[in-house]
């Protein structure tokens, strides 16, 4: 069973900034909101609060800790928390409570509706959109930014930590915070990328590890492989520099150094872009024996048959190893 795949290279810091930013273009002049008429005015409506609701919702009853008591309706957008409360409670039923002097129903609704237009008028006209919060990329967005601007295909699961989510959704500016740690991580990213756009000559070796999923059957054809394989791994790497790079296939080991489905010989292939590396016979009787033999020996003998050196240039190039 494959384990992974190794490649080592003989190894830019310019940061890169993405900054996308977007904006809205309205009308420059749209017609005034339609306004129903309010009937009967004000100094009316002034009177039913006045005397059916200021009896105990003044400054000094307080009464469910609200008081009315110099809530005038000559500004209501003002007082608009205050007076959304007195909306709710008449469009129920609620206020003036059961037992206490009730106004015509008729007086409630028209106070009800009087309120309302006034609240949504001055909310038309002057809108509070609240804030609007900073949305960074998260990393799906950052990678197939770097991909369409750079053409660089990047692992950022790699690069960057995991994004919250909101209601299912990774996109959501509310969670797409940036804290210090992020902020930092994000510096790092760009740096590594960097090194890969511009081709450093003077970037230190360094090596990349790609590992094959645990619940990936080893058993059956893997999608991109060449028909009639069978398991196997499939890669696409971005080399940074022309030069000699190390190519390591690793089989799967159990804790006593024992490599699964040695019993049967295996062709095992390494390729680069469709070009074959290396074919290497691993298995049947033979080696099974000398596995149990000795595996550790076994395993270092086959390590060295599975390591390829090859000279590739710089650029993104698919790797695969498969049976």
């Amino acid at each position: 069973m494959l384990g992974g795949l190794l490649l080592t290279a003989p190894s830019f810091a310019r940061r890169l900034a993405i900054l996308i930013t977007a904006g809205s273009v309205g009308p420059s002049m749209a017609a005034p909101p339609t306004q129903r008429s309010i009937e009967p005015g004000s100094s009316t409506h002034a009177a039913v609060v006045g005397k059916y609701c200021v009896t105990c919702h003044n400054d000094k009853s307080r009464t469910g800790g609200l008081s009315l008591e110099h809530a005038g309706l000559t500004d209501i957008p003002r007082g608009a928390e205050t007076w959304e409360k007195v909306i709710r409670k008449v469009r129920v039923g609620m206020m003036p409570p059961p037992g206490m002097p009730r106004p015509a129903r008729a007086q409630l609704d028209n106070l009800a509706g009087y309120l309302e237009t006034a609240l949504d008028r001055a909310a038309t006209e002057t809108p509070r959109p609240g804030r609007t919060s900073m949305h960074r990329l998260n990393r799906a967005e950052y990678a197939n930014a770097i991909r369409d601007l750079l053409a660089l295909d990047v692992d950022a699961a790699a690069l960057l930590p995991p994004d919250d989510e909101s209601s299912g959704f990774d996109n959501i500016a509310d969670v797409l915070t940036v804290s210090p740690s992020l902020m930092e991580r994000y510096l790092s990213a760009s740096w590594n990328i960097s090194r890969l756009a511009v081709g450093n000559p003077d970037i230190a070796p360094s090596t990349s590890v790609y590992r094959v999923r645990p619940d990936l059957s080893q058993d059956q054809h893997v999608e991109g492989l060449p028909p009639g394989t069978r398991g196997g791994i499939l890669v696409r790497h971005t080399f940074p520099l022309d030069g000699e790079y190390t190519i390591k296939l690793r089989l799967w080991r159990n804790t006593f150094d024992l490599m699964r489905g040695m019993e049967d010989p295996h062709d095992i292939e390494i390729a680069m872009d469709g070009q074959r590396l290396t074919l290497v016979t691993a298995g049947g009787r033979e080696q099974f024996l000398k596995m149990a033999e000795n595996p550790g020996t076994f395993g270092t003998d086959l390590d060295q048959r599975l390591t390829v050196k090859v000279s590739v240039k710089a650029g993104t190039h698919t790797i695969w190893a498969t049976t």
